[in-house]
């Protein structure tokens, strides 16, 4: 549910204020209710006679209350499964440890630098446990204001605060920051206790607490939203809900109201459903796969056939930016492939990809790969593309990225010239599609014999194991200067070369890449290397 945002005038602060404390007031003692396990009713109507307030005023922190329970519950569910990761990525490094100390043994080598990581890391890997176990509990500890807020009381100067006064305000501040007015669409202007209008008219209810200061109703105008706006207008379309036995005047989708206090300035963030926009696009026009890469996003459009029609690289920066600025930067990106999906009328296709539990693992991996994975906001790009596609009425397409980059490079780079980024987004658009991607004539020799029953998956599985360790630059160098037929022998038991120039004889081979191989591992090499589609 989409969020859009615009500034209150000064001339109601005083009354925001009031409700945010009344609110405030409210969340402390029926948070302690919750966890005791007390049913709902029972809190309503106590809490409406100790603060003197409606039934919905209730119910609107409720709802907020219930919301941070259950955020909790799902960082918790997050948490546990990163440390388990992680705990488990240690263990791994343990046992390697552990084998180069026998190694050193044999050698009658010293060990004891393995035997100082192995200590430091059975040390982490106790903390992990015990963090792990203190996740199990299923009490909610809930810290109104932050737990990080609150010790900053303990380190003044630290933190920035002269006395423990000014820390005081803060803390009171950060404690009363916001409250929620639930919407529901079956009351005008889709909520019951503010009421938003098209003509940026907002009328709130007051509490009958709050009524001797500020009268039944607080009334501002010129509420407007620079972005959202048209969405927010649907949402509050007349429409008649039926409701019991009778009909009442509503909107057409509840608006959920939370008022935001920032800087000194009150905000209001309201939330609406978006109106279900039918795509624009079919398969038959083709569709466009997008590749996510550290310092690019390539991407291919290929027509419902899965033959390659454009592509394209837009380069990235993510290196050390904030949040804010790389959204920013993706956006951009994005906005540029979907004004091309949109002029194609075609889907877009992008990885199902989850790097949580890899990410928990960057302590135990190489540097290199650590400060690559760190800058990979593959969640952030995901959830930009689905997005931002829904408001331009494109469908996206999640597909299992196995292989993509493998099948890119054995069938597609050297076919149509593309690098490994555009050449994986092609395969990504034809899986999008549903089209198969068969093995090469030439590979069907490594993965021999074939049976039709597996799935095609299963040999690329095999391929990748043959090429494991070849970079790209060896593979195409050593496919131009070899071309060797798979199984391909005379009659007279000598093996046939393809008569090409370039082509060299296998038994040469030995000059070309040196005396340290023999003739069966170059064959069975170059046959992986030298194998293109037909």
């Amino acid at each position: 549910m989409p969020t859009y945002q615009t500034l209150l005038p000064s001339n109601i602060y005083p009354f925001l204020e009031s409700m945010v404390n009344l609110y405030s007031a409210i969340e402390k003692p029926m948070h302690v209710a919750v966890l005791a396990g007390e049913k709902i009713a029972n809190i309503e109507k106590r809490l409406q006679s100790q603060f003197q307030v409606d039934s919905t005023t209730v119910r609107n922190v409720y709802h907020d209350l219930k919301g941070k329970h259950s955020s909790i519950r799902e960082l918790r569910k997050s948490q546990t499964k990163e440390l388990k990761s992680t705990i488990s990525s240690i263990k791994k490094s343990i046992a390697t440890q552990q084998k180069r100390i026998k190694v050193k043994h044999s050698l009658h080598q010293s060990t004891q630098k393995h035997r100082f990581i192995i200590h430091q890391k059975k040390r982490r890997l106790a903390l992990l446990q015990q963090k792990l176990e203190k996740l199990k509990d299923s009490n909610i500890n809930l810290c109104f204001g932050t737990k990080k807020l609150f010790l900053a009381q303990h380190h003044l100067e630290k933190n920035g605060y002269g006395n423990h006064q000014e820390w005081l305000a803060d803390w009171k501040a950060a404690r009363t920051s916001s409250f929620v007015m639930v919407g529901s669409k079956t009351y005008a202007g889709g909520n019951q206790l503010c009421r938003l209008d098209t003509q940026g008219q907002i009328v709130i209810t007051v509490p009958p607490c709050l009524v001797k200061d500020y009268g039944s109703k607080i009334t501002t105008q010129s509420i407007g939203f620079r972005y959202g706006q048209e969405f927010i207008d649907i949402a509050l379309s007349p429409s008649r809900h039926k409701r019991g036995k009778s009909y009442r005047n509503g909107t057409e989708k509840p608006v959920t109201h939370r008022f935001v206090r920032k800087n000194g300035n009150w905000y209001l963030h309201t939330y609406v459903e978006l109106p279900d926009i039918p795509t624009i696009t079919s398969k038959t026009n083709g569709a466009i796969g997008i590749d996510l890469n550290v310092n690019n996003i390539a991407w291919a459009y290929c027509d419902s056939e899965g033959n390659l029609q454009d592509k394209g690289q837009i380069a990235i920066n993510l290196d050390d930016k904030s949040s804010g600025q790389i959204t920013h930067i993706l956006s951009l990106a994005i906005a540029q492939i979907l004004a091309r999906a949109i002029t194609h009328e075609c889907p877009v296709v992008i990885e199902k990809l989850d790097f949580s539990s890899k990410k928990a693992r960057l302590r135990e991996g190489s540097k290199p790969y650590a400060k690559m994975l760190s800058q990979f906001a593959y969640s952030k790009f995901a959830e930009l593309v689905h997005s931002k596609a829904k408001l331009s009425a494109i469908q996206v397409i999640e597909v299992n990225p196995a292989y993509s980059s493998l099948i890119g490079m054995v069938k597609f780079m050297s076919l149509y010239g593309l690098n490994s980024g555009t050449s994986a987004a092609l395969v990504l658009a034809r899986r999008g599609l549903r089209l198969s991607e068969r093995l090469p004539r030439g590979c069907n020799a490594l993965v021999s014999p074939v049976d039709d029953t597996k799935h095609v998956w299963t040999y690329w599985g095999r391929i990748s194991k043959q090429l494991k360790g070849c970079h790209r630059h060896s593979y195409f160098e050593m496919k131009v200067r070899v071309e060797v037929k798979l199984n391909n022998q005379s009659p007279n038991g000598h093996h046939e070369c393809l008569g090409k120039p370039q082509a060299t004889c296998p038994h040469q081979e030995r000059k070309l890449f040196g005396k340290s191989r023999n003739t069966s591992t170059i064959l069975s090499s170059t046959s992986a290397l030298g194998a293109t589609s037909a």
